[in-house]
C-alpha cells in the first residue's frame, strides 16, 4: 500500500539528492534548481490531473510519485555532459530508471507498482507510447505524458518572455537562433502530427515541436489547461510572422474549435 508517509520520505530523499549535485556542482546550480523545480511542478500537475479523473487516493500517490521522479536522470545527464539534449549525451528516462535501481528507492513497493513507475519514465519522453499489454502502466504513462508537457510549457514560455535577458542555451538544446523552419517540421504539423526530435534543426523548429505536442495530449482536462493557459498563443509570440507559422496556428486553432466544446459546455 501506498501511503503519504512513504511519498513524503521520497520528497526529503529527492531534495537531499539535488543538494548533493549543488554541492558539487555549483557552476551548474541554475539549471540544476530549473529541473528539480519542474519535476516538483509536474507532480503537483499530475495530482490535480489524477484528482480530475476521480483516480483513487492510492493511484493519486503512485501519480504523485511518478511525477517526482520522471526527470530524476536529467541531474546526472546535465552534471557530467552539460546539456539537456539525450542525442548528445545519453537518454535522461534511462538514467532516471537507472538512479533509482541504484539507490533502491522504490524498495518498499509492490513489485507491480515499481515497474508502472519505471515504465512510466521511460514512456514520458518517448515519440509515442511502446506497444505495451499492461493498460496501467500505458494510463499512468499518459498521466505523466501530458502533466510534464503541461509545466514544460509553463516553463518554456516564462523563459521566452525573459530570454533577451538572460539567454539558457541549455534549455534551447543549443539550437541556432534564427528565422528557418524546416520543412520537415512543418509537413509534420500539417498533417497533425508529432515532430520528430531528429527534424529540428533551428530553435523556431524546436517551439514549433512544442506546440506540435498538443496533437499528443491525452485527456480533456490537459487540453483545456492548455487552452486556459494561453501558453501556445505566447510560443506563436516568439515565432516569425510567415505562411509557415500562420499555417500552422490555424491547424492549433482548428485543434482547439474542434475540442472546446467538450470542456466548455
Amino acid at each position: 500500500m501506498i501511503t503519504q508517509k512513504l511519498v513524503n520520505s521520497y520528497k526529503v530523499w529527492f531534495d537531499n539528492y539535488i543538494n548533493h549535485f549543488r554541492d558539487k556542482y555549483p557552476e551548474l546550480i541554475e539549471n540544476i534548481d530549473i529541473k528539480a523545480d519542474h519535476c516538483k511542478k509536474v507532480s503537483s500537475e499530475i495530482v490535480t490531473l489524477a484528482q480530475n479523473l476521480n483516480l483513487s487516493n492510492e493511484e493519486i500517490l503512485l501519480s504523485e510519485i511518478i511525477g517526482l521522479f520522471h526527470d530524476i536522470g536529467r541531474f546526472r545527464q546535465f552534471a557530467k555532459y552539460q546539456t539537456f539534449s539525450d542525442s548528445k549525451s545519453q537518454n535522461h528516462a534511462e538514467l532516471g530508471v537507472e538512479v533509482l535501481k541504484e539507490n533502491n528507492i522504490l524498495n518498499d513497493m509492490s513489485t507491480e507498482n515499481q515497474e508502472i513507475i519505471y515504465n512510466s519514465i521511460l514512456n514520458h519522453s518517448t515519440a509515442k507510447i511502446p506497444f505495451e499489454k499492461n493498460e496501467r502502466i500505458v494510463f499512468f504513462s499518459k498521466l505523466i505524458r501530458d502533466a510534464d508537457k503541461l509545466d514544460i510549457w509553463r516553463l518554456i514560455t516564462e523563459y521566452y518572455m525573459v530570454k533577451e535577458q538572460k539567454e539558457n542555451k541549455a534549455l534551447e538544446l543549443e539550437l541556432p537562433n534564427n528565422d528557418e523552419i524546416s520543412n520537415d517540421v512543418l509537413e509534420s504539423l500539417l498533417n497533425r502530427k508529432l515532430v520528430l526530435k531528429e527534424s529540428m534543426k533551428t530553435l523556431n523548429d524546436f517551439k514549433l515541436l512544442q506546440i506540435g505536442w498538443i496533437f499528443d495530449l491525452n485527456f480533456d482536462y490537459s487540453i483545456k489547461r492548455l487552452y486556459e493557459k494561453k501558453y501556445l498563443d505566447k510560443i506563436f509570440n516568439t515565432l516569425p510572422e510567415n505562411y509557415k507559422v500562420n499555417q500552422v496556428k490555424e491547424i492549433v486553432n482548428e485543434y482547439f474549435r474542434n475540442h472546446i466544446e467538450t470542456f466548455i459546455y
